[in-house]
Parts: structure tokens; C-alpha cells; sequence
């Protein structure tokens, strides 16, 4: 039987689907060199959203988390992102802009780019997966997979060959964002790009969201696939990729070989289990089926945003609507892919859609840049009726033809004349006091700030008690005995 390689995805998507995008830097330090060693064909750390919780809720600067983690992990690729040419934002930015991206990844310790468009309009993506690979890295294209009338096994073909020769891409990924792809269309879409894309990796990167990603992994190695995504448990399953400690023990059980560490894994996820506790993040757990995923094909980092956002307005029980809706909005609008930044514009629509009793009565900007073919060329054309309104209703100052963009690197290093590179790409995306609180520890979410074991995190307790209680504490060949006025350790724990 064939071998079957894994890239992880814990650090990038994981916590991104489950815990909102909060792993902080120091949950993910203390177990670099056991991701490290193993066995991961790659791991995946940073997508755009990252950069934006760092800066925003964690206080942390993305570029170091990506050194740090570099400096750990020594054997094992990391991979980030290109997205549609949109570097740190939601708006299309210029050609000079994207390429610096591209190249301050690759110097700061990214290994391989994956390129990625909602439209699979490769304009947006070819370009800077051609300047990835001119510096080096090995580059990874997204299909990403959706159910629609347009999203057909002859388009997967064509868009497969299309990227082959635009970009010349080392892998091809289908990304199941929605978790929708079945066995049964696994069964004849992965013969039919294996037939395709010649000796050109092919990957699958499913999510769990109803429930049917480890089936469909069995089927997609079975058709030829030669590289899975998944999560170490506890950050793994429900609206995140599969488990793969699930899918070793299916794999194995079926007769495919893997390089992974059993050893490894089983102490990553002590650790993210000891983590979770701590912090107060959930754990993943497996999804029923749900038909109307289907439907609305709401990714599960959206899912779980529009939830508490909803929490929030004081609606919590219209989210059913809300995403029937967000079908319909999907629709009307050429039946774009469910994927960042597209998701979002479709739950904001459609949230507007119903709380204001009319549809398309408010139209955000986006959703009109979409309409109007800002973000790409359309699979299937807007729907004449929505089009009008939405033209009509939304900003008047958005011109009905997308303008060219002008090159920014110049103009901000003129004003930034001392930045890096690095800063200059954070100053572009993110207001201005957000990059200069850089590095100033500020528990913004009543988080931890630091990431302690639970033996240590009970010391701590202990020592910043006022009344010193007696506490015996036994693991294994480890002892440690207190009380008031003294206390005593025997034996070693690692």
C-alpha cells in the first residue's frame, strides 16, 4: 500500500475554526520540536487572519512568531498564504505590495506559499505564485471545493491545467472549507484531476463540519490522493479539520503506511489539552450531519463568529434564518465559494437582510466591489434583480468599473523612512496605534499572558496563597510535599 503524508494545520487552521484564532505565540513555543520531529510532510502556521489577531486582540507581532517558530522548528517546511492578492486586508492591493508580501514571508522563515482565490480567478494568484517560486519557496494551489451548479468536476479540470501553466505550482490542494465534499463526489473528482495534473502533487483539506471528512479521506487515499490535512486533537474535529489520530488509526487499519510519530503526537496533544484547560478554549468534538451546510456553506471560523456576533445583537436564535438567508444572498450573486473574504460578505448581507425586514435595503461596500467584479471575474453572473439593487443602494462613490492601482511600496517608505519591511506591510493594513502597542502585553481577553504546565500553574497558586494549606503531589518517581512552613521535592519529572 501507498505511503500517505500529512501536513498539519493545528497552529493555522485549528484555532482558527475553534478557538477564534487566540493561540498565542507562547501555547505554541514548548511543542515546536515535537511538531517538528513528528513526521509532518509540512506545517501549516499563518494565514492573513493571523496577522490581523495578533495585532488586534493578542498583541503580538506576526513576524516574530513566525522567526520563533523558524528557529524551532528546524526540519519541517512551514507554509502560509497569498490570498487573491489581498496581502492583509479584504480589498485587492497593488501588484508592488503583493510581491513584498511574498518576499518578506519567504525571508522571515516561510518555506511554501499556498495560492488561493474565492473566484478561481488566477489573475489574482498566478502572478505572485510565480514571484514565490522565483524566490524560492515551493508553491501550493488551492481548488477550493463547493457545491453549486457551476462547481462542476469539468471545471476542477480546467482550472486544474490552467494554474499548472500560469504557475507552474509544485501541489495542488482541494480545500473543502465548507466540509461538504462526499465520498461518492470524491470518488470521481480526484480521478479526474489525478488524470490531469501528471506528477504534480495532489492534497485534500477537509473540515469536519458534518461529519463526513474522515469517510472522505479513506475515499480521496483510496482515488490517489497523496498528502491529508488535519488537526491534533483536542484542537481538531467540529467546525476544524479532521483528528489525525483518527485517521492514523484508519489508515493503518486500512493498510497505508505513514511516517508519523505516535509519541509525538500522543505529547502535542497532552499539551494543547493542558493549554485548552488553562485558557479555556473548547475542545473539538465530532459534528452530526447537518443538510443544510449544504445549503449555506458557511465555513466554520464564519460559523462561529456569526454566532457570537448575533449573541451579541440579541438574536442568538435567528441564526438559522440568517444562514438560510445567506444561501439565497449566495445565490444572487453567481454562487461564489464560501471562503474568506467572500463568507463574510455574504453573513454580513444577509444578517442586513433580515434585520432591516427588506433585502438588499443596506448594502456594504463589499458586497457592491463584489457585484461590480472588483474581486475577480464572476463563474456565473449576478442575478439581474439584485444587481440593480444592489447597484442603486449602495455607496454612490464606488465607480461601477474597479480602478487601476498604483503602486504604495514608494510612498510608504517615504513616509516610514526607518521601517522594515515587515512594518511597513503591518503600517498599510492596520491603524496606527495597533502597530505602535507592538510588544505591550495587554490581556485583552482575560487570557492567559503566559502558558504555564498544571503542576506548575498550582505552584504559583500555592505560593501567592495566604494561608498555606498541606499539598502532596505524586507522579510517577516525582514527589513534592507542602505545607506552611516548609516543602520538599524527591525524584525528577520531565
Amino acid at each position: 500500500m501507498p505511503k500517505i503524508d500529512f501536513v498539519d494545520t493545528t497552529l493555522r487552521d485549528g484555532h482558527q475554526c475553534l478557538w477564534a484564532t487566540r493561540m498565542t505565540t507562547e501555547m505554541m513555543l514548548p511543542i515546536a520540536e515535537k511538531l517538528d520531529s513528528a513526521g509532518f510532510r509540512a506545517i501549516e502556521l499563518m494565514g492573513v487572519v493571523h496577522f490581523d489577531a495578533c495585532l488586534r486582540y493578542l498583541h503580538e507581532d506576526p513576524w516574530e512568531r513566525i522567526r520563533l517558530m523558524k528557529s524551532h522548528i528546524k526540519s519541517t517546511p512551514l507554509q502560509a498564504f497569498i490570498r487573491s492578492g489581498c496581502v492583509l486586508g479584504f480589498d485587492l492591493c497593488p501588484d508592488d505590495l503583493n510581491e513584498l508580501w511574498v518576499e518578506t514571508l519567504i525571508e522571515n522563515g516561510i518555506d511554501r506559499l499556498v495560492g488561493f482565490d474565492g473566484l478561481h480567478d488566477f489573475d489574482n494568484v498566478a502572478p505572485y505564485l510565480n514571484h514565490a517560486k522565483k524566490h524560492g519557496a515551493t508553491t501550493i494551489a488551492w481548488l477550493i471545493y463547493s457545491v453549486s451548479p457551476v462547481h462542476t468536476d469539468e471545471l476542477y479540470i480546467e482550472k486544474a491545467k490552467e494554474i499548472i501553466k500560469r504557475a507552474n505550482v509544485d501541489e495542488i490542494v482541494i480545500q473543502d472549507t465548507s466540509g461538504v465534499l462526499t465520498p461518492e463526489r470524491a470518488g470521481t473528482l480526484i480521478p479526474a484531476l489525478k488524470a490531469v495534473i501528471g506528477d504534480i502533487r495532489l492534497g485534500l483539506h477537509g473540515h469536519s463540519l458534518v461529519g463526513l471528512s474522515q469517510r472522505t479521506y479513506l475515499e480521496a487515499v483510496k482515488c490517489g490522493v497523496d498528502n491529508v490535512y488535519t488537526c491534533i486533537s483536542p484542537i481538531a474535529d467540529g467546525n476544524a479539520p479532521p483528528s489525525i489520530q483518527t485517521s492514523l488509526k484508519n489508515f493503518r487499519h486500512m493498510g497505508y503506511e505513514t511516517d508519523m510519530s505516535d509519541t509525538d503526537i500522543a505529547e502535542i496533544s497532552s499539551h494543547f489539552e493542558d493549554i485548552a484547560t488553562l485558557a479555556g478554549h473548547s475542545f473539538g468534538e465530532a459534528q452530526d450531519f447537518d443538510a443544510a451546510q449544504f445549503h449555506h456553506q458557511i465555513p466554520g471560523g464564519v460559523l462561529s463568529n456569526l454566532a457570537s456576533q448575533l449573541k451579541a445583537l440579541g438574536i442568538p436564535e435567528k441564526i438559522d434564518e440568517v444562514l438560510n438567508e445567506c444561501g439565497r444572498v449566495r445565490e444572487d450573486l453567481g454562487w461564489p465559494i464560501q471562503v474568506t473574504p467572500f463568507a463574510q460578505f455574504m453573513v454580513v448581507q444577509a444578517t442586513l437582510n433580515l434585520i432591516k425586514g427588506e433585502r438588499y435595503s443596506v448594502v456594504p461596500d463589499e458586497v457592491k466591489k463584489y457585484a461590480l467584479g472588483y474581486f475577480g471575474k464572476h463563474l456565473a453572473p449576478v442575478e439581474p434583480n439584485a444587481l440593480d439593487r444592489i447597484v442603486e443602494r449602495g455607496s454612490q462613490s464606488i465607480a461601477l468599473s474597479r480602478p487601476k492601482l498604483a503602486p504604495v511600496v514608494p510612498s510608504l517608505k517615504k513616509r516610514f523612512p526607518q521601517a522594515s519591511k515587515e512594518e511597513l506591510l503591518l503600517r498599510y493594513a492596520f491603524p496606527e496605534e495597533m502597530v505602535n502597542n507592538l510588544g505591550k502585553k495587554i490581556d485583552a481577553d482575560g487570557g492567559l499572558s503566559t502558558v504555564t504546565l498544571p503542576l506548575a500553574h498550582l505552584v504559583n497558586e500555592l505560593i501567592n496563597t495566604r494561608r498555606k494549606p498541606f499539598v502532596f503531589v505524586q507522579n510517577g518517581n516525582f514527589q513534592l510535599k507542602a505545607e506552611q512552613n516548609r516543602s520538599e521535592v524527591a525524584g525528577s519529572v520531565k
